[in-house]
């Protein structure tokens, strides 16, 4: 016979079996302690408990059968393992019919045994199973449907176990998003010097609990044209960061700017094409810049350059790169509850990983 292995619910009845037949100090097992060990097999989810079930046969229906077993002497049991091994070997060549080199090592199962006691010499055990209509008919119709389960189930599991790992990385992340802060790619050169095209910078929302905006920081925003949407499902992508695989950049719908804060609200803006930007009548100190704006204020309908008042709740933003920036010089003023949050660390490029540096007090 060729190399054979044991399931381990077999090796469970294999060793029960062998228990009761040393404590009636017997030289060796029966089929009537197999079929009891089959019984009181106490492996969890074992492959009986599924078998049974899809017979319709309560495994309590065979433990009365088997309490009622006659006194006398069962007959020696020397050929329900070899039975078992051969059932095993058949399974292995009608599922693979065809040679292969590597041929897989037979492995006998729960089924297998079932299928030799109901070939028992023993009468009274050929008996119990008759009664319970086990048959190895049934037992390869349950054989096959309970492997079926067990995918739908094994699919099911993991379908299962795939969704509750992804709903809870969407919580945290929602929940870090909202309260903590995310990473924001810089998309243009709005920014320069100080912050390139691709850098990535940490966006937090944490201080701004108990330090307000001042001037000078980097905010990310949503600026006015920016439309959002608060149906659930732009909620949901706007939350977890999903609107840009689905909305194009034309789209303006959840596109975030990032600029300087320059006005805040109540201030009054000056921004003088070819010297600097005042406000509250004090010209800033601006080291960040790129370059001196030649572009002043132009928020109104008709040309305009002069002071304009930052509303309550508003900001006045700018580009460092002033003639390079769509700011608040051409759409006018950032809603303070469209703000996302504050630049402060950059992450990205390795070369350049480190806190952005504060602005000068003004």
């Amino acid at each position: 016979m060729e190399d054979i292995r044991y399931s381990e619910d077999v090796k469970d009845v294999i060793a029960l079996a062998n228990r009761m037949a040393r404590k009636e100090k017997r030289a060796s097992c029966n089929d009537r302690d197999y079929l009891q060990g089959l019984l009181l097999i106490h492996r969890k989810f074992n492959r009986l408990d599924s078998l049974l079930t899809e017979m319709s046969v309560p495994i309590d229906s065979l433990r009365t059968a088997f309490s009622r077993s006659p006194l006398e002497a069962a007959p020696a049991s020397t050929t329900l393992l070899l039975n078992a091994e051969t059932l095993a070997h058949q399974h292995v060549h009608e599922s693979e019919p065809h040679p292969h080199p590597a041929k897989p090592i037979p492995t006998v199962e729960v089924e297998h045994l079932l299928k030799a006691l109901y070939l028992s010499p023993d009468a009274w055990v050929q008996q119990v199973l008759r009664e319970q209509n086990i048959s190895p008919e049934r037992i390869d119709l349950a054989v096959h449907a309970a492997k079926t389960k067990h995918v739908q189930r094994a699919v099911l599991y993991v379908t299962k176990e795939l969704l509750e790992v992804v709903l809870f990385v969407l919580f945290f992340l929602i929940l870090i998003k909202s309260f903590l802060g995310e990473l924001r790619l810089i998309p243009s050169e709005s920014m320069l010097p100080g912050l390139k095209i691709d850098d990535r910078l940490v966006i937090e929302r944490v201080t701004r609990w108990n330090r307000p905006y001042k001037r000078g920081d980097i905010l990310v925003f949503y600026p006015p044209m920016t439309e959002l949407k608060n149906d659930p499902g732009s909620l949901f992508m706007r939350l977890t960061g999903f609107s840009g695989l689905v909305y194009k950049k034309d789209d303006n719908i959840d596109v975030a700017y990032i600029k300087r804060l320059i006005g805040l609200p109540g201030d009054i803006v000056n921004v003088k094409p070819g010297v600097g930007v005042y406000v509250n009548g004090k010209k800033l100190d601006e080291p960040y810049v790129n370059e001196i704006a030649e572009t002043c204020t132009l928020m109104r309908p008709e040309p305009y350059c002069g002071s304009v008042k930052v509303p309550p709740h508003h900001y006045y933003m700018m580009g460092d790169n002033r003639n390079l920036s769509l700011d608040s010089r051409y759409w006018g003023f950032a809603e303070e509850e469209r703000v996302i949050g504050r630049a402060v660390f950059r992450i990205w490029p390795p070369n350049r990983i480190g806190t952005l540096p504060l602005p000068p007090e003004q």
